[in-house]
């Protein structure tokens, strides 16, 4: 099963199958061992096998990243089209226009230093990053999952951070042209 395959399966079992309960113990997960819902998930999805130390930091983000509460038809957790750095730029609103005076969810300066996190660190930063984005972001968005995966589960992470940076100032780009284009 590949990584976008299994993702997928994650996705729709946080958001459609698992409770709040279940999410919680995802959110907190942080110690030598895992809880049942991690578990179930590892089952049910295809990565039971693997090692838990490199999935539970994964599970975890996308939990955070999982719309609170009770769960609407529109909730969506991982969505191809909406890659991870224009999500940096936009803080998870598709409608995010920019502008002269608005700034991206994630300066460049902050964007700069996440994508120079050494690898050991950088679960730890995508967590810092995932809860921001999550009290903020559109809950009928969605992000793309797979591209957290990539950057805590491959071991040459460079085509991933370039992607990042590729889509987060190709965001920013389109909304300071548009912005431009309102002044004129």
């Amino acid at each position: 099963m590949s990584l976008k395959d299994i993702i997928e399966k994650v996705s729709e079992q946080m958001l459609r199958r698992f409770g709040t309960g279940d999410l919680a113990e995802l959110r907190r997960m942080n110690g030598p061992v895992e809880p049942s819902a991690y578990w179930r998930l590892a089952a049910e999805c295809g990565f039971l096998e693997d090692d838990p130390q490199r999935w539970a930091p994964v599970i975890r983000i996308l939990a955070m990243l999982t719309p609170k509460g009770e769960r609407r038809p529109s909730d969506r957790l991982h969505n191809p089209m909406h890659r991870l750095g224009a999500v940096l730029a936009d803080g998870g609103d598709p409608n995010w226009q920019g502008g002269a005076d608005s700034r991206p969810f994630l300066s460049e300066a902050r964007l700069a230093r996440f994508l120079a996190t050494p690898a050991d660190q950088r679960a730890e930063a995508l967590t810092g990053v995932a809860r921001a984005l999550a009290s903020s972001r559109d809950r009928s968005a969605g992000v793309d999952c797979v591209e957290i995966a990539n950057l805590l589960l491959a071991s040459d992470t460079t085509e991933a951070l370039q992607k990042i940076a590729q889509s987060y100032y190709a965001r920013l780009d389109a909304a300071r042209a548009r912005s431009e284009e309102t002044t004129q």
